[in-house]
C-alpha cells in the first residue's frame, strides 16, 4: 500500500497543479454520489430557504474542497518546505496580544471547525517558527488502513505538531494545557456523547470537551481556522473566544461557526457537509448546561 501512497503523492507533486485540481475535482463527485443524500439533507435543514440548485451547487463544491484536502495530505510529505510557504500564510492576528496565543507559559485551548484545508494548518509552526516554542496536541481519529493513517500522521506532524488519538487524546491535551503548551481540538464533529445545542436552526450533539479543558486550566481559548485562498493555499487565522466556563465556551463557538456558514456562499462551501452533525439531535441526550 505504501508504495501506491507514494507513487500518488509523487504524481500530485511533480505534475502540473492542473492534475491535482482534476483529481479533486474527480474525487469530489465520487464523495457527492456516495453522500449525496446526507449532504442535501444537512444544506436543506440549515438553509431552509434556499433552493434545490442552490443546495446542490454549494454541496458538490464543499464534496470537492474536501477531496482536495486529502489529497494534500497524501502530497505534503513530498512538498518542498518552500512550496508549503509559498502556499500557506500565517495571519498576524495568531501572533497579535489580542487574538493570539497567550505569552509563553500559558496554556491555551483551540477551538478547531471542520473548514477545508484544515490539513495545512500543521505548517504553522513552520511559517512562523516562533510559534513551535510551545508543544502543540492535536486530537485526531486514527484512519482505518494502517500504511494510509502511517504516511498521514508523518504528515500531520511533519513540523512538530503531536497527534493524538481521541483514546488518549482526553488525557494528553489536559497534561499539555497544565504544563503550559497548546491543546487543539475539533469541536464540530459528529458526536455521540455530549449535550443537545441548537445549531443551524436544528437541535444536534455538541462536545463540550475543549471548554472543559479550558474551564478547568482556567486558560484562553481561541477558535484557530484555515481561511481557503485558493487550490492548496489558505490563510490560517485566530480568534478569542471570551467566555471562561466550559457551557459558555460551547456556545459561542458554535454561534461563531454559524456566524460563518452564513456569511457567504464560498465559507459555508468550505465547511465539510458530509458529516452527519445533525445524527443525534433527536435523541435523549441532556440539553446543554442542565
Amino acid at each position: 500500500m505504501r508504495p501506491l501512497i507514494v507513487t500518488y503523492a509523487w504524481l500530485l507533486t511533480r505534475l502540473p497543479e492542473a492534475f491535482a485540481r482534476l483529481n479533486a475535482a474527480v474525487l469530489g463527485e465520487v464523495l457527492w454520489l456516495l453522500r449525496g443524500k446526507l449532504i442535501r439533507r444537512n444544506l436543506a435543514r440549515a438553509f431552509p430557504d434556499k433552493d434545490a440548485a442552490w443546495v446542490r451547487r454549494i454541496g458538490r463544491a464543499s464534496c470537492r474542497r474536501t477531496a482536495e484536502m486529502g489529497l494534500f495530505s497524501i502530497a505534503s510529505p513530498l512538498m518542498a518546505e518552500t512550496e508549503i510557504r509559498d502556499r500557506v500564510v500565517v495571519d498576524e492576528s495568531m501572533t497579535g496580544a489580542e487574538h493570539g496565543l497567550p505569552p509563553k507559559g500559558t496554556g491555551a485551548v483551540l477551538f478547531v471547525p471542520h473548514f477545508a484545508l484544515m490539513e495545512m494548518m500543521t505548517a504553522a509552526t513552520l511559517i512562523r517558527p516562533e510559534l513551535s516554542k510551545r508543544e502543540w496536541v492535536v486530537i485526531y481519529r486514527p484512519l482505518d488502513q494502517p500504511a494510509a493513517e502511517r504516511w498521514v500522521k508523518e504528515a500531520r506532524e511533519r513540523f512538530g505538531m503531536k497527534l493524538a488519538s481521541r483514546r488518549d487524546g482526553f488525557a494528553r491535551s489536559m497534561k499539555a494545557v497544565r504544563e503550559g503548551h497548546v491543546a487543539a481540538i475539533l469541536f464540530d464533529q459528529t458526536t455521540q456523547s455530549g449535550s443537545i445545542w441548537q445549531f443551524m436552526g436544528a437541535p444536534c450533539a455538541v462536545t463540550e470537551l475543549p471548554g472543559i479543558i479550558a474551564q478547568r486550566f482556567r486558560c484562553p481559548s481561541r477558535i484557530f481556522w484555515s481561511e481557503r485562498t485558493g487550490f492548496w493555499r489558505c490563510r490560517l487565522r485566530m480568534e478569542a473566544l471570551q467566555a471562561n466556563d466550559a457551557i459558555g465556551l460551547t456556545i459561542e463557538s458554535n454561534a461563531w461557526l454559524e456566524r460563518q456558514l452564513r456569511s457567504g456562499d464560498d465559507a459555508c462551501a468550505n465547511w465539510l457537509w458530509a458529516h452527519d452533525r445533525w445524527k443525534h439531535g433527536g435523541h435523549p441526550f441532556k440539553k446543554l448546561g442542565e
